[in-house]
């Protein structure tokens, strides 16, 4: 068993990053993306944000049809 390819993926690291800021700019100024990884076929992105103060926020987006799973 090896691990599939993102290419097999609907949605790619570059366009998860986007869905994230887009979301988050809803409720936050995004001062930059920390980190884009995929774990079991989820992509998790981590955005530095501020509101009041800089916090750090994760995103859950499904690899293949591009929804946010979770977020906190």
């Amino acid at each position: 068993m090896g691990s599939v390819p993102t290419s097999s993926y609907k949605i790619d690291g570059k366009k998860a990053e986007d869905i994230t800021i887009r979301f988050l700019q809803q409720h936050y100024n995004i001062l930059g993306v920390k980190k884009v990884g995929m774990e079991n076929n989820v992509w998790v992105v981590r955005a530095a944000v501020s509101a009041f103060g800089e916090d750090t926020k994760e995103v859950s987006i499904n690899a293949k049809t591009g929804k946010i799973i979770s977020w906190h």
